[in-house]
């Protein structure tokens, strides 16, 4: 089995797995069907990847920090976001082919920068690159990476701030994976502790599902030394993007801050200067470079369809369920009689229950009362008097936002930062014209109360010390 495992430190992004997948499910979540993705971004700080050569083909493999993110919409309407942290990703030589060949949006004259429709790639190390070309990249990066992205960018790296994300010691592998046997699956291994796996495993959208068949693979692949030389590579890369300093507004310092405290050894394949000849396939893996002048087709088993497509089929299946669902009332006539007064009365009270705690109600667009802005008790009491007050979804946001940005600037640390800045990005996207309904209120308010409980938890306990 010929293969090559080569260090390559890259910010390497799919702005859209379905649809470099060629959308193969929406998915469900919490035994809802899903009806429409709006977001499925794949973001990765890589650190190592290779080729395999198999008697199926080749297999391209990517292994570093990764996220799923998720914003989509169940049939009641609502919308969600969720997220998955990845070790790896994997990919067939079809989907590779298909990524290498997408049109570039922008730089087509560099094949160390890429910035497609399925794809950018960026070297962490751009060292090599002229002053006026680095200009040239850090402003295609923010117009068409960072500032639409700007919000998933964040919360990724505050998940990677956490104690708890990417212990590889106590997950092991989490591969995205596009080969065609685990066809968009994740990969994640039985020896993942229960209490995260319970947790990672749950239905989402844009997935066929979760295998456990990751170590099987691995040790099929790799011998024991690579094994854990990709191990520690992760490890390393968490532990240097935890203390990563970036600023959110100018999200490009990520990768200047990285490249000070990652050291490249990864081999540069072209230079400023070498896009002359022009190549049928861009230069995505460093591992893929002898094969620049072949190409696989897309594989006939993975039909690919078009969003409008999938999101179609959708509907027509939510149509035929709810007319077999009247079929089945109407014809069991003679039960509906025998049971009238359960069926009349107790679906009608709960209907009228749910629409008053799940619809939001129309408000008033009202300016923010000024933010407490030297003590945390007052800043999360601010924060209740805000979701208590009857303010519209964006300007909740904004008060999240205002008091992340504050308790930055007062606390080392705190538990409910990542949770407060996830309130931020969630509610700075919707309508503006809305307000909180009944179980958002209260579900708000049961977390802030918690987190204000904590808080006088650790300063009990630092004043018995």
């Amino acid at each position: 089995m010929a293969k090559n495992l080569i260090e390559n430190n890259m910010l390497f992004v799919i702005p859209s797995w379905g649809a470099l997948l060629g959308y193969p499910t929406l998915g469900s979540y919490a035994n809802q069907k899903v009806i429409k993705i709006h977001s499925d971004v794949v973001i990765f700080l890589s650190g190592l990847e290779c080729s395999v050569t198999t008697d199926k083909g080749i297999m391209y493999y990517l292994f570093g920090l990764g996220y799923y993110f998720l914003k989509f919409e169940l049939k009641s309407g609502r919308y969600i976001t969720d997220n998955r942290q990845l070790t790896g990703l994997l990919l067939s030589d079809f989907v590779y082919d298909h990524l290498a060949t997408s049109k570039n949006v922008t730089l087509e004259d560099d094949r160390d920068v890429i910035i497609a429709e399925n794809l950018v790639k960026v070297p962490i190390d751009l060292s090599f690159k002229s002053p006026n070309k680095i200009t040239f990249i850090k402003g295609a990066l923010m117009r068409n990476l960072f500032i639409p992205h700007k919000d998933i960018f964040l919360e990724m790296m505050e998940t990677v701030r956490k104690e708890d994300a990417y212990q590889f010691e106590k997950t092991g592998h989490m591969l995205l994976s596009a080969y065609s046997d685990f066809y968009n699956n994740i990969l994640i291994s039985p020896q993942m502790e229960y209490a995260k796996k319970v947790k990672y495993i749950k239905d989402t959208a844009g997935l066929n599902g979760f295998s456990m068949d990751v170590d099987k693979l691995m040790f099929e692949h790799f011998s024991q030394i690579e094994l854990q030389k990709i191990a520690e590579k992760i490890t390393f890369l968490k532990n240097r993007y935890a203390i990563i300093n970036y600023d959110p507004m100018y999200l490009f310092s990520i990768v200047e801050n990285a490249s000070k405290i990652i050291t490249s050894k990864s081999v540069r394949v072209s230079r400023d200067g070498d896009a002359s000849v022009k190549m049928p396939k861009g230069s995505v893996f460093i591992s893929a470079e002898d094969r620049m002048n072949s190409f696989i087709e897309w594989s006939n088993q993975f039909k690919r369809k078009t969003k409008q497509e999938l999101e179609e089929t959708a509907i027509d299946i939510s149509q035929k369920t709810v007319e077999t669902s009247n079929y089945d009332v109407q014809s069991s006539g003679s039960t509906l009689e025998r049971n009238s007064t359960f069926f009349e009365s107790e679906p009608k009270k709960q209907e009228k229950f749910q629409l008053r705690t799940f619809k939001s109600e129309v408000v008033e667009r009202k300016p923010l009362p000024e933010i407490p802005r030297d003590n945390i008790d007052k800043i999360l009491l601010y924060l209740k008097d805000i979701i208590e007050n009857n303010y519209d979804l964006q300007s909740i946001g904004k008060a999240f936002e205002m008091a992340r940005d504050i308790l930055n600037k007062l606390a080392i640390h705190l538990d409910f930062m990542w949770e407060i800045s996830k309130i931020a990005n969630i509610y700075k996207k919707r309508e503006s014209n809305l307000g909180l309904n009944q179980k958002q209120k209260e579900e708000l308010l049961e977390l802030v109360n918690n987190w204000i409980e904590k808080l006088k938890k650790k300063k009990i306990h630092i004043f018995m010390k």
